[in-house]
């Protein structure tokens, strides 16, 4: 079975990390199919474009990929849809238009990338919002997944765009900020994969926030219901339905990495220590780990099995419950 292998935008920043993000594709056995986010900060600027429709900041979303294509010698290919976007600043400010212009950053970067891929010499096609989902626009629901068969048979890089897909009307959706990992789990679970790989800038899952905790570490192992609570609590940016399709599927884990690191798998096995994840909750911290429940008895507020809120810094709550084991983990 082909694996499903997410990019993130954090790895696309300029015409050597799109070379480098195709050379990485092209190292596995069987052609994975890719999953593609938007360059990193440019669904920003496409939010605030369709909220001011300055020229200038077209000008700007446009500059910054024609000097990427341009670099790679596929600026023809992202041309047309930079005259879409230019074309979409008349349109009414409806919500389906906010999700249309959203959808520009993953169109641009998995374009860019197909065709660089295809410059490279690697056989490559490119699919465009191949979810379909319900119509709530910036929240949609994937509902079936088009091309299912020839994405789970296929023997070229599929390079799909993530975030988003379109309703049965034929309008652009998003599922939500950070949804490209959501989009990648999804079509793991309807293709069947045994793994997904969400490549990021970071190594892995962290113990914490290592701006805020020095001491934090990569955890090599977690249940997958540590990772949907880690997720709901804010942990990693992870979109809070990455791991529902998961927990559907039954057999796929995900393996969250950089391009060099070993990283965080994470699957249906329920791997020490108790306490994994410690994230910022207002004043104090939110706990994520088997044992969670347990920290009820120290004057904690569970917020779920695995998630447990106290009234001290993640830093404190770091060094008490997670430091102790952390060279048992390495």
């Amino acid at each position: 079975m082909r694996p499903v292998v997410k990019i993130g935008g954090s790895l696309l920043r300029s015409a050597d990390d799109f070379i480098r993000a195709a050379k990485f594709l092209a190292s596995y056995e069987r052609p994975p199919i890719a999953v593609v986010s938007a360059v990193k900060g440019v669904t920003d600027m496409l939010l605030e474009l369709y909220k001011t429709r300055s020229y200038l900041m077209f000008e700007e979303v446009a500059h910054r990929h024609i000097s990427i294509a341009r670099a790679l010698g596929v600026e023809d290919e992202v041309a047309p849809l930079l005259r879409e976007l230019e074309a979409a600043l008349q349109l009414p400010k409806e919500p389906w238009a906010v999700d249309y212009f959203a959808s520009f950053g993953e169109r641009l970067s998995a374009t860019i990338l197909a065709s660089v891929a295809r410059r490279m010499g690697i056989a490559a096609k490119l699919y465009i919002a191949p979810i379909v989902t319900d119509s709530s626009f910036g929240n949609a629901t994937p509902i079936r997944l088009d091309y299912a068969d020839e994405l789970r048979e296929g023997d070229v890089l599929a390079v799909v765009t993530g975030f988003i897909g379109r309703d049965r009307e034929g309008r652009f959706t998003t599922v939500g900020r950070g949804g490209s990992d959501y989009t990648a789990t999804y079509i793991g679970k309807e293709i069947g994969a045994r793994k997904v790989f969400l490549i990021t800038d970071a190594p892995g899952v962290m113990t914490a926030d290592p701006r805020e905790v020095e001491e934090a570490e990569v955890l090599p192992l977690m249940s997958i219901y540590e990772a949907v609570a880690a997720a709901q609590a804010g942990a990693k940016n992870f979109h809070p339905r990455t791991f529902q399709p998961v927990l559907e599927a039954g057999n796929m884990a995900v393996e969250v990495r950089s391009y060099h690191s070993r990283g965080t798998l994470i699957g249906h096995i329920y791997p020490p220590p108790p306490y994994k994840v410690v994230t910022r909750c207002g004043q104090g911290s939110c706990v994520v780990g088997l044992a969670a429940e347990e920290l009820t008895k120290l004057g904690g507020v569970s917020l779920g099995r695995y998630t447990c809120r106290l009234d001290i810094p993640p830093r404190q709550a770091h060094e008490l419950l997670v430091k102790p084991y952390i060279k048992y983990i390495k």
